[in-house]
């Protein structure tokens, strides 16, 4: 049935900007209180160095972005030890943006805790997880910490200009000192950590050199003690010992060429007169005649001829006389050339054994001169060790971190909430829909007869 003209709903203009103008006498009115938002931040650039932070350009250039390295020093600045630097430094426990109000179930818990000891149920604390336990602060009052770390993350600013490596950091704040204090200590926290972890990385490394100082030091000490001890052991420490056997080689070297010539004589005229005795000849071998023994025996056996014309006892007497003379001198002969024997062997004993022993102190003087080379290799090895350790200790004190900042955080004059253009659009957008909610009959009408058609 067919509702009357006069009562079928109808757009209404006036109705239309009566409630646009509430929503904007609303909005106007509540401009004046709305909390201003400022932000501060820091541009840093992140950049390749090497182990005491020293800067490679031309390496940055080359190096390709790595997204993931990107990622990971942003996160870094949500750590929880330089969120702690920064909720610790500006004391943002007592500072009342940072700090929510407890509701009614905290101030149950704490007239419980206060009223029957310690005892805090578990059931609170799960219904409110941003709760935190009670801590005590520094003048030894109880300060309940809700939510402070995690109001700042959400107050936090990290944004990456283009695909690059320059980042921008900050926290954003009711009080623009505040905002730009918090963004300094932030950034400085940062560098910190940075540099900390470098110093944690050449602290081991330094005592890691340490340990190899300290074993260095032992194989030097120890080839230098194997060096003394095998010099004193093997006599090398005597260099006039080596003199001496050289001396005493040559002295008995000449000695025995000497013997070894006497020795051929000798032998030579000791085998010439067995030769000639037993050819019955020897009577005129040199040394018979030359022998005074045997020239008095002539003598006498001629004047004992001269006087009697048969041989007399006196006769034989002088024959068998020169005949044992004869004898004499043969085995004297033999005996000279058997003692240049004994002495030929003897000397050559005796070079023997100075020529082992010359061979032995060669011997030793290789193993020494291999024991030095050790002892010198530990020493070079020490004092590279040394080297290093004093390197290493110049570099930890310029450690560098691995960003720079580029922009310093200063104090806005300007908040960035709220907006005075994105305000407006709002206002206006609410202030529409607000006159489109006073003609809601006429619009609902239409709807329903555009859906049923």
């Amino acid at each position: 049935m067919n509702e009357p003209i006069e009562a079928r709903p109808r757009y209404s203009v006036r109705r239309f900007f009566d409630g646009a103008a509430s929503v904007l006498v609303m909005a106007a009115v509540a401009w004046p209180f709305l909390p201003p938002v400022f932000e501060s931040t820091a541009t840093l650039v992140l950049r390749p160095t090497d182990m005491e932070g020293q800067a490679n350009y031309p390496q940055a250039v080359r190096q390709p972005l790595d997204e993931s390295f990107i990622l990971s020093e942003l996160d870094v600045f949500r750590s929880e030890a330089i969120s702690d630097a920064v909720v610790n430094t500006h004391r943002l426990a007592f500072d009342d943006e940072f700090m929510s109000k407890p509701g009614v179930a905290t101030k149950v818990a704490g007239f419980v805790s206060g009223m029957f000891g310690n005892v805090v149920t578990e059931s609170i604390a799960r219904e409110d997880p941003k709760m935190l336990p009670l801590e005590t602060d520094r003048s030894g009052g109880e300060v309940v910490l809700i939510g402070v770390k995690e109001k700042l993350l959400d107050k936090m600013v990290l944004r990456r200009d283009r695909q690059s490596y320059t980042v921008r950091v900050g926290f954003r704040s009711n009080d623009p000192d505040k905002a730009a204090a918090m963004t300094n200590t932030l950034v400085r926290a940062f560098l910190a950590s940075q540099v900390e972890r470098k110093a944690q990385n050449a602290d081991a490394m330094k005592a890691l050199l340490k340990d190899r100082i300290d074993e260095a030091q032992r194989e030097a000490d120890h080839s230098s003690a194997a060096v003394e001890q095998f010099m004193i052991s093997s006599g090398l420490i005597d260099q006039g010992e080596q003199i001496a056997l050289e001396a005493q080689l040559r002295a008995l070297s000449d000695e025995l060429a000497t013997a070894q010539a006497r020795l051929i004589d000798a032998q030579t005229r000791a085998d010439s007169l067995a030769r000639m005795q037993a050819d019955n000849t020897l009577d005129s071998a040199p040394e018979v005649l030359a022998s005074p023994t045997i020239q008095r025996l002539n003598q006498s056996l001629t004047e004992s001829m001269s006087r009697l014309a048969v041989m007399s006892t006196e006769s034989r007497n002088i024959l068998k006389q020169a005949a044992d003379e004869r004898d004499r001198i043969v085995r004297s002969a033999r005996v000279e050339a058997d003692n240049w024997v004994e002495r030929e062997s003897r000397l050559i004993s005796e070079v023997a054994r100075i020529r082992r022993a010359m061979v032995e102190r060669e011997k030793a003087t290789f193993q020494l001169a291999q024991l030095r080379r050790q002892a010198a290799i530990d020493a070079e090895l020490l004092n590279d060790a040394h080297t290093r350790a004093a390197a290493r200790a110049m570099a930890t004190g310029a450690l560098k971190p691995d960003a720079e900042v580029i922009s310093q955080p200063i104090a806005p004059d300007k908040p960035v909430f709220p907006n005075v253009i994105l305000y407006g659009i709002g206002s206006m957008g609410l202030a529409g829909l607000a006159g489109a909610a006073m003609n809601a009959s006429a619009i609902r009408r239409d709807l329903n007869r555009l859906m049923k058609s």
